[in-house]
């Protein structure tokens, strides 16, 4: 069941493209609440269990109602729901590829401050710098709105899905005091699904180049996360050239190519898990 509802959402957050429904306001508005209620002065940790909990339960709960009706039916039609909405928020492959095409429109400088923003990229000096963090950004968004809510999701349900994008976005924006404490949470939560997520970069690119990589940051602290996710993926680019990504939006092309055959080689060992389990 969870093999075929992961298969479904992906197949449609790949070739479809309905970001404009995902919408996380509501989770936002309820914490805004719980910034002026008597729970305001608690500390760090106990907003961040308030604030993710409550829903959390009631997807699991939800889930395990619909578990006994019509062999099941209900409860992958939800668990599809729910997983879609965790995904994102912005579609990746939409993003990427409507990015390399403004780039080389009329006004590429533009497109560049667009895609900074979008993909959280610093200003880069050089075109080279610029496509350089374009490459590593759409490594760590692939992990971040795609990798990270199906690998919770295959171990805990729908309520693993939600339990991430929470976390994700208690760590980005937040009216409560818990970003850092939420930022560290997902830094956790990142630790094995980042380090199996790079090593199915080895199966799917240079394995070689991927594995040197791997090993190097495979047992560093959190902080490595970011490094492995970016290092590892260029790492198993078949574009580079002394180090040096070309200019022509190939290199961004060939990144969205080798996360395809991430996908799908996901897709593969989810469902060898499933038949010997």
């Amino acid at each position: 069941m969870t093999f075929i509802m992961i298969l479904v959402s992906l197949v449609i957050e790949r070739f479809f493209h309905w970001t404009h429904l995902r919408h996380w306001r509501w989770f936002l508005l309820y914490q805004r609440w719980l910034g002026h209620s008597r729970v305001a002065n608690w500390s760090s940790i106990f907003l961040l269990i308030v604030s993710v909990l409550p829903p959390v339960l009631l997807v699991g709960g939800v889930n395990f109602i619909l578990s006994g009706f019509l062999y099941g039916i209900f409860k992958i039609i939800f668990g599809i729901i729910i997983l879609m909405y965790c995904l994102g928020p912005t579609n990746l492959w939409v993003q990427v590829y409507t990015s390399i095409n403004e780039l080389y429109k009329d006004d590429p400088n533009v497109a560049i401050e667009q895609v900074t923003t979008a993909f959280g990229i610093s200003m880069p000096d050089t075109s080279q710098a610029f496509h350089q963090a374009f490459v590593r950004a759409i490594f760590i968004a692939a992990y971040k709105r795609v990798f990270a809510v199906i690998f919770w999701f295959a171990l805990l349900g729908p309520a693993g899905a939600l339990l991430y994008r929470l976390i994700a976005l208690s760590a980005t924006e937040s009216p409560l005091d818990v970003t850092k404490l939420a930022t560290k949470s997902q830094q956790v939560l990142d630790w094995i699904p980042v380090r199996l997520f790079t090593f199915i970069f080895a199966l799917s690119g240079h394995f070689t180049n991927v594995i040197a990589q791997w090993k190097k940051n495979l047992l560093q602290g959190l902080d490595a996360n970011k490094t492995l996710l970016t290092e590892c993926g260029v790492s198993a680019l078949d574009v580079l050239n002394n180090n040096f990504i070309p200019e022509d939006g190939s290199a961004e092309k060939e990144a969205v190519a080798l996360l395809d055959r991430v996908f799908v080689m996901s897709l593969a060992m989810l469902a060898v898990i499933v038949l010997l389990m």
